[in-house]
């Protein structure tokens, strides 16, 4: 999938359209931030519509935080990254039995206890738009210590049979991906960033945290994936500045 890539912390290399676009409405935008009694609602909902539709046709790179085995990360980089759902952890859990790197008797709990076709999971994969390691350990480290995603360990990592066998299944990764904005779960969240990136740029201040993470709800392509970091790669310790934690990610 070709899309024209935004450097989202970076407007100064903003195309020149969406420029155009943010400075048409700058008065708008800074009136709505400093002076909101200024602009209407509508007005104020019309403008930053706008601004999402003019997103749309471009990518953003963003990174997503994970546990995964040799065979998964060949997967993705050969047919890019599926969106989970129960179905796909099932049979992300019988390859591991299959190839006797799970018992079978383990798998069935697996599959048994996880949260993977619940609405705010299913369908959607997570990214930080932003360098992992700003989130720091708080903010990344579980991801790293067991397989299979947050949806599964979440109903495993405190229990004493399945917990340290998910946390001897696979590498802690950081796969870094071109994601395309029309992918995302449609709302104005990246809107309304990009427009105090903008601002910000323009000299307003805030306190407020310009990182951004949300969830797509489409497949990405191979070609949008950029690179699978793998602990103790340089550049998953660059990513994730995990040589600073309390806990490593292994």
């Amino acid at each position: 999938m070709t899309r024209v890539l935004l450097p989202l912390d970076q407007p100064e290399a903003w195309p020149a359209p969406l420029v155009s676009l943010l400075g048409g409405l700058h008065e708008l935008f800074l009136n709505w931030q400093i002076a909101p009694w200024k602009v209407s609602p509508q007005d104020y909902d019309r403008a930053i519509l706008a601004v999402g539709d003019a997103l749309r046709p471009y990518s953003i790179t963003g990174w997503h935080c994970t546990r995964i085995t040799d065979a998964e990360i060949a997967q993705i980089v050969r047919s890019g990254m599926q969106l989970p759902n129960g179905t796909t952890l099932r049979r992300r859990i019988d390859a591991l039995v299959a190839s006797g790197q799970l018992p079978s008797d383990i798998g069935d709990r697996l599959a048994a206890a996880n949260q993977a076709d619940e609405t705010n999971r299913a369908g959607r994969l997570w990214f930080c738009f932003f360098p992992p390691h700003r989130a720091g350990e708080h903010g990344i480290g579980r991801f790293f210590r067991h397989w299979g995603g947050e949806a599964l360990y979440n109903s495993h990592e405190g229990n004493p049979v399945t917990s340290p066998v998910l946390r001897a299944i696979g590498t802690p990764c950081v796969i870094e991906a071109d994601v395309p904005v029309a992918s995302l779960v449609p709302g104005a969240g990246l809107a309304m960033k990009a427009v105090r990136i903008y601002l910000i740029s323009r000299g307003y201040e805030t306190d407020e945290t310009m990182e951004y993470e949300d969830r797509g709800v489409q497949s990405i392509a191979a070609d949008c994936v950029r690179r699978v970091s793998r602990y103790p790669e340089r550049d998953f310790m660059e990513l994730t500045g995990c040589a600073t934690w309390r806990r490593p990610p292994v």
